[in-house]
């Protein structure tokens, strides 16, 4: 079994005291890596599903659990959380090491099902990490691919995790990775450039693209609004969303303020005011909220200036 550089105990710190007890409680098992720790929460299902924390992660008060635990675990999954204390991109040896070892002796492979999830970073930790299950479910909301610049020589973001790690590594690049994964759905905005350009490098005939306009990059926050996360995230991780089923879902962005509201400034932007206008007073008599009528308000100056 993988040994960690120091003794878990020592290593242990506040934010993650909780989860490290919840884990030995239920069964599972914590390791502290140093810039990372891993939480196994096992709730006796028969599928597992490896939660990947984003930069937001850090910034949590008070006892941190892997991203999104509680909804998984409710959905019917154990959890394997990836949580981290620097924004490395998941770099780090020992987390290979751990990771590596778990592959090694069968513990994914105890699993009827493996799914892999994440935003941004965390995204990318889902895609890259998909050969440590072959056949897996990936779904990774605004991803990176890599931030190696001689292969995203447009991703000009993130400066601090291009410094943190081997990013020439082969295991880095999750434009690879990602096809060991039985099904991908990589959801990102396609009017966000580097994510847009992230989305086609993460390509193949086992990814399905849920490209949704509009929603820029933190897409998790907005889809919670519209009240369809739970179910996309549901029907993916179990590999039952098709495209069909995500447009359905999808369709609630017309209820969607900021939707709307980022729906507006575009065609202000573009020159479309008239047609922008008509639209920002239906929605904005349909519902008063105060940054529909500042778009309104905007595009009634537009229009007067044309």
């Amino acid at each position: 079994m993988f040994e960690p550089s120091q003794d878990d105990a020592a290593g242990l710190s506040d934010p993650f005291a909780d989860v490290a007890a919840q884990a030995r409680a239920t069964g599972g098992f914590f390791h502290d890596l140093g810039h990372h720790a891993v939480a196994h929460l096992p709730i006796g299902a028969p599928r597992l599903v490896l939660s990947f924390d984003n930069l937001a992660s850090r910034r949590e008060a008070g006892s941190r659990f892997p991203w999104g635990h509680a909804a998984l675990a409710a959905m019917g999954w154990d959890v394997l959380g990836i949580m981290v204390r620097r924004p490395d991109w998941f770099r780090e040896a020992a987390l290979w090491d751990l990771m590596d070892s778990l592959r090694d002796e069968g513990f994914f492979a105890r699993y009827g099902a493996v799914a892999t999830y994440g935003a941004s970073m965390g995204g990318y930790g889902a895609a890259v990490f998909a050969p440590m299950a072959p056949g897996c479910t990936v779904l990774a909301f605004a991803p990176q691919s890599t931030l190696n610049p001689a292969l995203a020589p447009f991703e000009t973001r993130y400066r601090y995790g291009r410094g943190l790690g081997d990013w020439d590594d082969p295991r880095s690049d999750a434009a690879e990775a990602i096809r060991a994964a039985g099904r991908a759905y990589v959801a990102a905005d396609p009017l966000v450039p580097e994510d847009a350009c992230h989305l086609r490098r993460l390509d193949g005939a086992n990814v399905l693209r849920l490209e949704m306009p509009g929603l820029g990059h933190k897409m998790p926050p907005a889809l919670r609004k519209m009240n369809i996360l739970k179910p996309l995230v549901a029907a993916a991780l179990s590999g039952d969303l098709d495209a069909a089923r995500f447009h359905s879902l999808y369709r609630a962005r017309r209820q969607s303020v900021p939707w709307l509201v980022s729906m507006l400034e575009r065609a202000r932007q573009k020159g479309h005011v008239a047609l922008a206008l008509r639209a920002a007073e239906r929605e904005y008599a349909a519902r008063p909220h105060w940054r529909l009528r500042a778009q309104r308000n905007a595009l009634r100056t537009a229009a007067a200036d044309q």
